[in-house]
């Protein structure tokens, strides 16, 4: 009956605590509109960036242009007439797809409409995605002709991706953890002197409040068998713990003790 009522109280809990967070993968969220006309703007600079360096590149290709008829035409490109030709049109394919693609996402953005669905969210993250892989290529094939520092400049690439992947996955977290050790980065947080989400404030607000009700809980519980649990407030490790202990986001239900 002890462990019932235990795990009735923690249900209880969480179930207030998520009342307090908002829902932030719901298309119809005000914190998710606020998303998704942030990612346009970004993306509207990305593409805009992108046109301005492809087009530059497209008129002054690596190497230039020949400037006289000596064995060749004048107004060639110059890595084109030679045993680099391979390379050039390497070059020519991937800077002429980054530049379509980023007018296609320009075009895109402009119409707020298409940016409302799901899908074509989706359908326009992966153009920016060839956009971004395109830019890379045109950067492997005209910046170099050595095959060594190509593969070198795809494999540096390759794991800047994968960490920049990781970080965005894991920051969120290392920020709740960050804001619920330091109280005085919290509060400056919820004076929003912090670039700090809404969610992330609430996140951190509710797992304060459990703590805090866990807490009284077990005085409660201490004064009614005269003793005195001390705990652990100066180890970063304990706090760190806590902050996992109390969040509902990243293990569910929390801890309860059996008695």
């Amino acid at each position: 009956m002890s462990d019932d009522r235990h795990r009735h109280q923690a249900l209880h809990v969480v179930r207030e605590d998520e009342r307090d967070i908002p829902v932030s993968d719901g298309s119809s969220s005000p914190e998710h509109k606020e998303w998704l006309k942030e990612m346009r703007g970004w993306l509207i600079v990305l593409a805009t960036l992108a046109a301005s360096v492809t087009y530059q590149a497209g008129l002054n290709p690596p190497g230039g242009f020949w400037q006289d008829s000596n064995g060749h035409l004048a107004g060639n490109p110059v890595l084109r007439d030679g045993e680099f030709v391979k390379r050039y049109m390497t070059f020519y394919y991937f800077n002429a797809t980054a530049f379509a693609t980023s007018l296609v996402i320009i075009i895109l953005l402009l119409n707020e409409r298409f940016y409302t669905s799901e899908a074509k969210v989706a359908a326009l993250t992966l153009t920016t995605m060839v956009d971004l892989m395109s830019l890379v290529g045109a950067y492997i094939a005209g910046s170099t002709r050595d095959m060594a520092n190509s593969i070198y400049i795809i494999v540096l690439t390759c794991f800047l991706f994968v960490c920049v992947v990781y970080i965005a996955r894991v920051l969120p977290t290392l920020c709740f953890i960050v804001l619920f050790m330091s109280p005085p980065l919290y509060s400056l947080a919820k004076k929003r002197w912090l670039p700090v989400t809404e969610h992330m404030r609430k996140r951190v607000e509710a797992a304060k409040e459990r703590e805090k009700k866990e807490e009284q809980k077990k005085r409660g519980e201490d004064k009614q068998a005269h003793t005195w649990r001390r705990r652990c407030f100066s180890c970063k490790c304990c706090l760190c713990c806590r902050a996992f202990e109390y969040d509902i986001e990243s293990r569910g239900l929390p801890k309860t003790e059996d008695s």
